[in-house]
C-alpha cells in the first residue's frame, strides 16, 4: 500500500489507494459526484485495468511498476477559454517534481506527455466539467513510468530503464508531485499563468528544432516554435507559420 505525506494544505492530504481499479481518472469522477468531496483528494492505485490516455488510447502500465494517480480539484477560478493553463501548470508540476530527483533531460511534449529524451516516461489526462462560463471540476491524471522494463510502445520507456537508477520511490515522486502542483496552482489563481507559461515553453520539446509530422494533408516537416494562449502547437513549415489543435496533428519519430 502506496502512502503519502506531501507538504501542501490540501493536494494530497485526503488519499484513496486502491490496490487495483479499473481507471484512477473513473473513481475520481465517481468522488465528485458526491458535492461534499474534499478538494485535493488524491486516488493512488497499484494497478488499472482500463488506464486512459490521451486521444483515446489505452495506458499501459504493468502492476505495481509505475506510479498510477488521478487528483481531484476545485478549478471554478478558471474560465472556459483558459483551460488550457490548467493542462500547462500540470505539466510543468510534474517537471518540477521530477527534476527534484536529478533526472537529465526531461521535456513536455505538447500537449502534456513527459520525456526523457526521445522516450515517453510520463502522461496527462485532465477531464474537466464545465458550469456556466467556468470550469467547475477537474480530474487530473498523471501516470508515470518507474519501474517497468517492457512496453509494447517502441516510444515508452521508464525512468529505470532511461537512466539505469533503482531507488526512485513512487510514494516520494507523489509527494513532490502535490507538493509542485498546489504551489502552482496558487500562482496560477494569482495572475502567475504568465510566468507559467514561461516554464512550459522553455521545457517545450522539440523547440527549436526541425521535426516531421503527420497531418491530414500528409507528411510536413516543420520547427516548433510555441505553443498559442489557447493551446495550439505553432509550427514554421515551408516558410510560413500555421497552427493545430491536438487532434490535427501527430509527431513522427524514427524508430
Amino acid at each position: 500500500m502506496l502512502k503519502i505525506q506531501p507538504k501542501t494544505f490540501f493536494v494530497g492530504k485526503n488519499l484513496v489507494f486502491l490496490p487495483s481499479c479499473h481507471s484512477t481518472n473513473d473513481i475520481a469522477s465517481e468522488i465528485i459526484q458526491n458535492k461534499e468531496f474534499i478538494d485535493g483528494t488524491v486516488i493512488i492505485t497499484d494497478h488499472q485495468t482500463a488506464g486512459k490516455g490521451q486521444r483515446g488510447n489505452r495506458w499501459e502500465s504493468q502492476p505495481t511498476e509505475n506510479l498510477l494517480m488521478s487528483i481531484v480539484l476545485k478549478t471554478s477560478f478558471l474560465p472556459i477559454d483558459q483551460q488550457f493553463d490548467l493542462s500547462v501548470t500540470v505539466a510543468v508540476s510534474v517537471l518540477e517534481a521530477l527534476n527534484t530527483f536529478q533526472i537529465p533531460n526531461l521535456r513536455i511534449k505538447w500537449p502534456n506527455d513527459l520525456y526523457l529524451g526521445e522516450k515517453k516516461i510520463g502522461g496527462i489526462l485532465i477531464e474537466n466539467s464545465i458550469l456556466g462560463t467556468k470550469i467547475n471540476t477537474s480530474v487530473v491524471g498523471i501516470g508515470i513510468n518507474i519501474h517497468q522494463q517492457n512496453f509494447e510502445n517502441p516510444r515508452a520507456s521508464s525512468l529505470e530503464k532511461e537512466i539505469n537508477q533503482l531507488n526512485f520511490d513512487r510514494s516520494k515522486i507523489a509527494e513532490k508531485i502535490c507538493e509542485r502542483l498546489e504551489s502552482n496552482l496558487y500562482l496560477l489563481q494569482k495572475n502567475g499563468r504568465e510566468s507559467i507559461r514561461e516554464k512550459y515553453h522553455q521545457n517545450l520539446f522539440g523547440k527549436g528544432q526541425t521535426r516531421l509530422f503527420k497531418t491530414e494533408d500528409g507528411i510536413l516537416e516543420g520547427i516548433i516554435l510555441g505553443i498559442t494562449e489557447n493551446g495550439q502547437l505553432h509550427l514554421s513549415t515551408s516558410g510560413s507559420e500555421k497552427y493545430y489543435n491536438i487532434k490535427e496533428i501527430e509527431y513522427l519519430f524514427n524508430e
